[in-house]
């Protein structure tokens, strides 16, 4: 799935792999999103094309939390990190960053 493709490059690149098969994985990935209608490129102003659907992913999982269903809200925290996006909850809300 695509979800494993990303998890498999975000993996290689944590452990510092580089080089062509790399290249060739974050290639297949971004032809992939293409086909989706999906872009993986940051806008103007510097954030992701998905930003206003993350943000609500974001108002999603604080509605579970409120509601106490920890778990849905856990995934969803895991499925954006696979993604590649780091959540950072803080007193003020959740911030993220890719």
């Amino acid at each position: 799935s695509l979800f494993e493709l990303v998890r498999a490059i975000n993996t290689a690149r944590d452990a510092g792999v580089s080089g062509d098969v790399f290249e060739q994985a974050q290639a297949t990935l971004r032809e992939l999103a293409g086909v989706l209608g999906l872009s993986l490129e940051s806008t103007e102003d510097g954030q992701p094309e998905a930003a206003p659907f993350i943000d609500l992913l974001l108002e999603v999982r604080m509605a579970l939390r409120k509601a106490r269903q920890y778990e849905l809200a856990d995934m969803i925290r895991q499925r954006l990190s696979d993604l590649g996006i780091t959540l950072e909850d803080t007193p003020q809300g959740t911030r993220w960053s890719v």
